[in-house]
């Protein structure tokens, strides 16, 4: 798709890339990053590899929305945000929130923006998603946590890929 703009495909050419992303493996960094960091460092690799998994998610989400709902570059930035992703493809007939795992995406956000942004702190929003998960505590158990979320964001893509098709 970085090659072409949705305008210049044809519905058909929109629906075989929406149908081969599919195809697409959301977890092939994270799990490289997993792999590479050693028993030693095991929870600081799957903290990394949240992070890793929560962008991967997000690019392949606004490259199929984009394609899917033919968004412009403003609308497309804005998909990012779970508001405004509700409202987009709230007027193009999807509920966004309706669609399996929607509340997964949202806190594995959540998550990889409290590593990143509040040295992997527990805020508010995530008190008790996880147990032993207590606000203003570290997070702890990045492996467990890693593995849940990462079955649920697959589960996620496709269903919201699905959903994109049908709605086509």
């Amino acid at each position: 798709m970085a090659d072409q703009s949705p305008e210049s495909l044809s519905d058909i050419e929109i629906l075989d890339i929406l149908t081969s992303m599919k195809k697409d493996v959301l977890n092939t960094e994270a799990e490289a990053i997993i792999r590479n960091g050693g028993k030693a460092g095991r929870q600081e690799s799957h903290k990394q590899a949240l992070v890793s998994l929560s962008h991967e998610f997000e690019e392949k989400f606004v490259e199929a929305v984009t394609l899917a709902l033919k968004l412009n570059e403003g609308q497309s930035k804005k998909i990012r945000y779970k508001k405004d992703r509700i409202r987009i493809l709230k007027a193009r007939g999807i509920d966004y929130m309706a669609i399996d795992g929607a509340e997964t995406a949202q806190v594995l956000g959540q998550i990889s923006q409290a590593i990143t942004r509040e040295d992997a702190i527990v805020t508010h929003d995530l008190h008790n998603i996880f147990p032993f998960w207590k606000e203003g505590w570290p997070m702890v158990q990045f492996d467990n946590a890693y593995k849940i979320l990462e079955d649920d964001i697959t589960i996620h893509y496709q269903a919201v890929l699905d959903a994109l098709i049908s709605n086509y």
